[in-house]
């Protein structure tokens, strides 16, 4: 494995993070917490969700585990909902409309504090008025959650990582799947080995729209462990070993805006010495190793966003130095030398202790503010604190543009959805995301909301779905939302599987086909929805050898219909 090593000392030190201001939050000082971001009230506003517990003596120690929602009331946060006295700490929650019905609910695991072995795992529903339970189950601890479409149906799927106490068998470690029937969750417990003290994300790693999963931690053995899996047609395959870490955290961006997410993990190596890394993608869904020296932390946490306001990808981390001091740092990136360094003088206060850090906006200035909890290894009763911090910049940070040029094609139930990468004031296009909005009727949502890293993607829907409507949103580095795209529709149904269109070869190294009836226009593009020069020639045929290796999605057009194809040139 290729490693690189980046010292602060020699990078330029003109890129400076922006500095932060406290301000009053009202949410409670949680201990071993863990938090999300999301509007479940559709005001346009970013709520917070807490997993902790919380010192209610005010005696130095916590001594009730105690999960809340808070309401974000034009920047200031309230006291929404309490999720129960057998709440959960040292373990995560999640927002989730696992029901499509535009309301986000709640998935939480962890550790109840009145028993020690009373691993729990909840859901709880948005009914628009509040939330109510509506699954306990056993759950993990130790571990995290993360949410997303597996199988492309719509539906929000989840998994849950972690080890888990099981009575005759004592502790299994497994990441679990949650598979979304829209009736209810079917679970697969050995979705995938599983670790204590580590992470896990699923995302798309090499641009097919299959997504891959990347996991580390400590596994069944107490070996730590830090692995990627690959999707393909046959399933999850171990794809690459990376150096082994646990007690830490993981994120995801694509820092130099090459069209590939990227990974930086933060936590403890193989020898137990504090670690941090950047993993750069190289296209294939390979990493290759950026370690930045000296700057890892143990029982630490990551976030990734725009930090000083260029539009590229930077991170703040959170965690314990190798002399157990907490440490609140920031690490921006540089385009022209495609590295990264420590920022100074942020003002963020130094927490650690298995810390908690989220960037989001919360009030709505188009730049990054900092939500943190951790214990303060300085004051003497070594308490534990939650605290927001206000980005102080001026700088104007501009929405990006809508995206353009949608288009759907159906090809039996599979649903192709393809539109133009949009624009920023800043952030480079190809490091864009996007939220994609499909439903029944014009305007809803009750098929599919969630947020992509390709300017293209599928959905494969119940038979009785044969036309939809949706529209795309874009989100810059510093997670603005661009205004909803024009509503696209689909009203043909199922044009392509008459025509009995194919492609052949596919791959295709130097020349593509098209077999069915006659083609009368064809346009191809790139994942990240650039337009590319091709020529239509008379054979049904198109060149494809100065194209490189990859994913590409050709629109082809028969009679008044544009087709999508999916082409991978080899």
């Amino acid at each position: 494995m290729k490693r690189l090593f980046i010292f602060a000392f020699l990078l330029p030190m003109m890129f400076q993070a922006q500095t932060f201001s406290e301000v009053p939050s009202n949410i409670k000082n949680f201990y071993y917490g863990s938090s999300d971001i999301g509007d479940f009230n559709n005001d346009g506003k970013p709520d917070v969700i807490y997993n902790g517990a919380i010192d209610t003596d005010a005696d130095g120690s916590a001594d009730l585990t105690f999960n809340e929602v808070y309401t974000n009331n034009n920047g200031v946060f309230s006291e929404y909902g309490y999720l129960g006295i057998d709440a959960t700490h040292l373990g995560d929650i999640k927002f989730i409309d696992y029901n499509n019905d535009g309301l986000l609910d709640i998935v939480s695991t962890g550790l109840s504090y009145q028993d020690i072995v009373n691993y729990k795992h909840y859901r709880f529903l948005n009914n628009g008025t509040g939330f109510s339970k509506v699954e306990d189950t056993a759950g993990k601890t130790f571990g995290s959650i993360e949410v997303f479409d597996l199988n492309h149906d719509g539906k929000q799927d989840y998994a849950i990582n972690g080890p888990q106490y099981v009575n005759g068998t004592g502790f299994v470690y497994d990441l679990s799947l949650y598979e979304n029937s829209g009736n209810g969750f079917q679970l697969t417990q050995s979705w995938l080995p599983g670790t204590q003290n580590g992470s896990f994300k699923v995302l798309d790693l090499n641009n097919d729209q299959l997504l891959d999963v990347v996991i580390f931690g400590y596994d069944k053995n107490t070996d730590p462990v830090f692995k990627t899996y690959l999707n393909s047609s046959t399933g999850l395959h171990e794809s690459q070993t990376l150096l082994p870490l646990a007690s830490g955290k993981l994120a995801y961006a694509d820092f130099n805006a090459d069209g590939f997410l990227d990974l930086v993990a933060i936590g403890q190596d193989g020898n137990y010495d504090e670690y941090l890394g950047v993993f750069m993608n190289d296209g294939t869904g390979q990493f290759i190793t950026q370690e930045i020296s000296g700057e890892g932390l143990s029982a630490s946490s990551v976030d990734v966003g725009d930090l000083n306001n260029d539009g590229y990808y930077d991170f703040v981390v959170i965690g314990d130095d190798k002399n157990n001091d907490g440490l609140v740092n920031v690490f921006l990136y540089n385009p022209a030398s495609q590295s990264f360094t420590k920022a100074s003088n942020t003002s963020l206060y130094n927490l650690g202790g298995s810390g908690n850090i989220k960037l989001f906006d919360y009030d709505g200035n188009n730049h990054l503010d900092v939500l943190m909890t951790g214990f303060d290894w300085a004051d003497p009763d070594l308490n534990s604190f939650t605290k927001l911090y206000k980005n102080t910049s001026t700088e104007i940070n501009l929405k990006p543009t809508a995206p353009t040029n949608l288009n759907v094609s159906k090809t039996g139930n599979t649903f192709n959805f393809t539109w133009n990468g949009a624009a920023d004031d800043k952030t480079p296009a190809n490091a864009l995301q996007y939220e994609i909005k499909v439903g029944t009727s014009p305007g809803a949502q009750d098929v599919a909301k969630y947020i992509v890293t390709t300017p293209s993607w599928f959905l494969t829907l119940d038979s009785s779905i044969q036309n939809v409507y949706w529209n795309v949103r874009s989100i810059d580095a510093s997670k603005v939302y661009s205004d909803p795209s024009v509503e696209n529709t689909l009203n043909v149904t199922d044009f392509s599987s008459k025509t009995q269109l194919s492609i052949y070869p596919n791959p295709a190294s130097e020349k593509v086909f098209i077999k069915g009836e006659k083609a009368s226009a064809i346009e191809m593009y790139s994942m990240e929805g650039k337009k590319l020069n091709v020529q239509l020639n008379s054979d049904q045929s198109i060149i494809v050898s100065d194209f490189p290796k990859g994913m590409y999605i050709l629109k082809i057009k028969i009679k008044d219909n544009w087709i999508t194809q999916k082409l991978i040139i080899k």
